[in-house]
C-alpha cells in the first residue's frame, strides 16, 4: 500500500511538472511570436497604401441628454477591424490569436469630430486588441461619446431631439484610410429592471425613437481627396410622466381658474382677491420653468409661452374687474344712457341675465309717475318714508331713494353684462389657446 501511494504521488508530481513546462513553453512561444512580428515594426507607418477599417457593430449601452449644457452622452461598445500584413504569423500549437496593446501596433486615428470638450477627441481607452494569424486586427473598446447636441425645447416637456455622433480619421483622407459599415443600425443593449407588476424602473427620461449609421464622404476646398466619416444619428424623445402632474395639469388649471373671476357677482370685492391670487400662481409657474426657458437658445417652450400669455390675460381681467366694481359701487348722478338700455335689455336673455334686467325694469315700473321730484328726494309723508315695490324709501337718512336705487341697479346691470361678455370672450381665448398649444398638453 505504501508503494502504491508513493507511485501515485510521484505521478502527480510529474504531471504537474509537465503542465508547468507546457505553460512555460506556451509563454515562450508566444513571446517569440511577439518579438518576431514587432521586430523593426513602426507603429506610426500605415499598414498599406490604403487601409480599410470595417466597423462591424456599434452597441449602445446608455445615453442621456443634458439640455442645460446641450450635450449628448453615450456609453457604447464599438467593434471594428482592419488588416495589417506586418502582423501576420504562423500559428503554433494552440496559439491562434495574440492580445496586443494599442501602444505597440498601428491603430487608426479614429476621433470624435463633434466632441463637446475639444481637449479630448479620442473617445477610446487602451483596451487590448486581438491579432489573428492572417494579420487581421480586432478592436472592441468601450467608448464614452460626449458630443454637442443643441436642444430644441419648443415642445417641452414632449421635446424630441435629433443628435449625431461623427467619427472619422483626424489626419488621413479616404484614399489612405477608408471606413466601411457592416451594419446600418446600431444595436441597443440597455439593461432593464422590472417590478413585480411589470413596470420598468430602470428606464430613463428619454426614449430612443430611431437610430442609424451612415457613411459620408466630405470634400473641402483645400484638398481634392475625400474625407470619410461615420455618422451615428439618434432621435430621442422626452419621456417624463411626472410632468403631467407638475407642468401640464397646473397650466390648464390656471387658465380655467381665471374664468371664475367673471362668474362672481359684479359687486363682489373677492374678484380682485381672486385675480391677484391667479396672478401670483402664474408668476410662480413661470419661475418654476425659468431654468428650462433659460436653456432654450432660440425658441421658448410652448407651454411657458401659454402661461405667459395667460399672465397678461389675468392682468387684463383684474383691471376689468376693478372697473366693474367701480361701476357697481360708485355713486352715479345719472343712470345708464337711454341709448344703451334697449341693447342691454336684448342682451340679457342671451347672456342669462334676466334677473338683473327684471330688477331694473320692475323697480322702474313700481315708481309712481305722479310722485314729484321733491317727494322722491325727501320721501312721501315726510321723514316717515314710503314703501315702493316693497322697498322702504326715505325712512331714514341712510335709506336709498327710489330714483337712486334705479340708477344704481342700472349700473349694476351694465356691470353684469360687461362681466358676462368678458367671460365669453375669455372662454373663447382659452379654447383657442388650448387648441393652439395642444401639442404640449
Amino acid at each position: 500500500m505504501r508503494v502504491g501511494f508513493a507511485t501515485l504521488l510521484l505521478m502527480a508530481v510529474l504531471l504537474m511538472a509537465e503542465e508547468c513546462l507546457g505553460i512555460e513553453d506556451y509563454i515562450m512561444k508566444e513571446q517569440d511570436i511577439r518579438r518576431q512580428i514587432l521586430r523593426n515594426y513602426d507603429r506610426t507607418t500605415l499598414p498599406a497604401r490604403r487601409t480599410t477599417v470595417r466597423l462591424r457593430r456599434v452597441t449602445i449601452k446608455h445615453f442621456n441628454i443634458d439640455p442645460a449644457s446641450h450635450t449628448l452622452a453615450i456609453d457604447a461598445w464599438l467593434i471594428y477591424e482592419w488588416i495589417d500584413p506586418r502582423l501576420q504569423f504562423a500559428p503554433v500549437d494552440n496559439i491562434q490569436k495574440l492580445s496586443m496593446s494599442p501602444r505597440d501596433i498601428w491603430m487608426p486615428d479614429i476621433s470624435l469630430y463633434n466632441e463637446a470638450k475639444m481637449g479630448n477627441v479620442n473617445p477610446f481607452d487602451d483596451t487590448l486588441t486581438l491579432v489573428y494569424p492572417d494579420g487581421r486586427v480586432l478592436h472592441a473598446p468601450p467608448a464614452k461619446l460626449h458630443t454637442s447636441c443643441v436642444a430644441d425645447l419648443t415642445y417641452w416637456p414632449h421635446d424630441t431631439h435629433n443628435c449625431s455622433v461623427v467619427l472619422g480619421s483626424w489626419v488621413h483622407h479616404g484614399y489612405t484610410i477608408d471606413f466601411r459599415l457592416l451594419e446600418k443600425e446600431p444595436k441597443i443593449d440597455i439593461s432593464q429592471r422590472l417590478t413585480a407588476d411589470g413596470r420598468n424602473i430602470s428606464r430613463g427620461e428619454w426614449d430612443l425613437v430611431s437610430a442609424s449609421l451612415i457613411r459620408k464622404e466630405n470634400n473641402y476646398e483645400c484638398c481634392p481627396e475625400p474625407y470619410v466619416s461615420i455618422w451615428l444619428t439618434l432621435t430621442l424623445q422626452h419621456y417624463a410622466p411626472a410632468f403631467f402632474w407638475t407642468v401640464k395639469l397646473p397650466a390648464v388649471g390656471l387658465s380655467l381658474l381665471t374664468l371664475v373671476l367673471f362668474l362672481l357677482p359684479p359687486a363682489a370685492g373677492e374678484k380682485i382677491t381672486l385675480g391677484g391670487f391667479c396672478l401670483v400662481l402664474d408668476l410662480i409657474f413661470i419661475a418654476y420653468t425659468s431654468n428650462t426657458v433659460a436653456h432654450s437658445p432660440s425658441h421658448t417652450p410652448l407651454i411657458v409661452e401659454m402661461v405667459s400669455q395667460q399672465l397678461i390675460l389675468v392682468i387684463v381681467c383684474v383691471v376689468t374687474s376693478a372697473l366693474v366694481l367701480r361701476m357697481a359701487h360708485d355713486p352715479h348722478s345719472a343712470g345708464v344712457p337711454s341709448v344703451m338700455r334697449r341693447p342691454l335689455a336684448k342682451l340679457a336673455p342671451l347672456l342669462c341675465l334676466n334677473n338683473y334686467n327684471n330688477l331694473v325694469s320692475g323697480f322702474r315700473r313700481t315708481l309712481p309717475h305722479s310722485l314729484k321730484s321733491e317727494e322722491v328726494e325727501l320721501g312721501a309723508g315726510g321723514m316717515g318714508g314710503v314703501n315702493i315695490g316693497g322697498v322702504s324709501v326715505g325712512g331714514s337718512s341712510t335709506a336709498l331713494y327710489p330714483h337712486e336705487t334705479t340708477i344704481r341697479n342700472e349700473w349694476v346691470f351694465l356691470a353684469a353684462v360687461l362681466d358676462r361678455l368678458c367671460f365669453i370672450l375669455f372662454a373663447f381665448i382659452c379654447l383657442v389657446s388650448f387648441i393652439r398649444f395642444h401639442a404640449v398638453l
